[in-house]
């Protein structure tokens, strides 16, 4: 989303968007909708887990592929990760915003939409509606047995898919 927000502020800045697992306005609906379809609450249950239970669960949504660490491992990353669990959690609230309020601007840039196609969060159905939102400038690229960390599942495929993209800049003339 920040990305996004950088592109349509700092268009001179911003020559071409690769975007993975992120929509341009996280809405209500949408919020509601995928809360209610994965079973939690709140973004915060869902992202900001306190237990080994909740932080497998969370991987397991987010990730195509079961992995499996010992109880260990998780219990350090919840540690060192989920720190200032109230500020992180009034930030996801705070990225919610009303459906009566969204906008979709009109973007001069490239912008690659690469998916995994396995997605639970933000189902690859979401990302052609938001290819679709952003006109003729958007193209859509789905990783097969990947989910929403298809960077970290697949990441020899997706790093091939980016470098296609970021050839196709080159070969276009559009980027400096």
């Amino acid at each position: 989303m920040v990305a996004f927000k950088l592109a349509e502020l700092y268009p001179d800045l911003v020559h071409a968007l690769v975007i993975s697992g992120s929509i341009l306005n996280m809405t209500d609906s949408i919020s509601e909708t995928n809360l209610q379809r994965l079973g939690f609450s709140s973004s915060s249950e869902l992202l900001l887990p306190s237990s080994v239970k909740g932080l497998k669960t969370l991987l397991r949504v987010a990730c195509h592929k079961k992995l499996w660490f010992p109880d260990c491992l998780y219990k350090d990353y919840l540690e060192v990760i989920f720190t200032n669990r109230k500020e992180r959690s009034e930030l996801l609230e705070a990225l919610v915003i009303s459906n009566k309020d969204v906008s979709v601007p009109t973007f001069p840039q490239k912008i690659h939409l690469l998916w995994g196609e396995n997605d639970q969060i933000f189902r690859l159905e979401l990302a052609q509606t938001m290819k679709e939102q952003l006109v003729s400038n958007a193209t859509i690229q789905g990783i097969k047995k990947a989910g929403h960390l298809v960077h970290l599942e697949r990441p020899c495929v997706y790093n091939r898919c980016l470098k296609q993209f970021l050839a196709s800049l080159y070969e276009d003339g559009s980027a400096k």
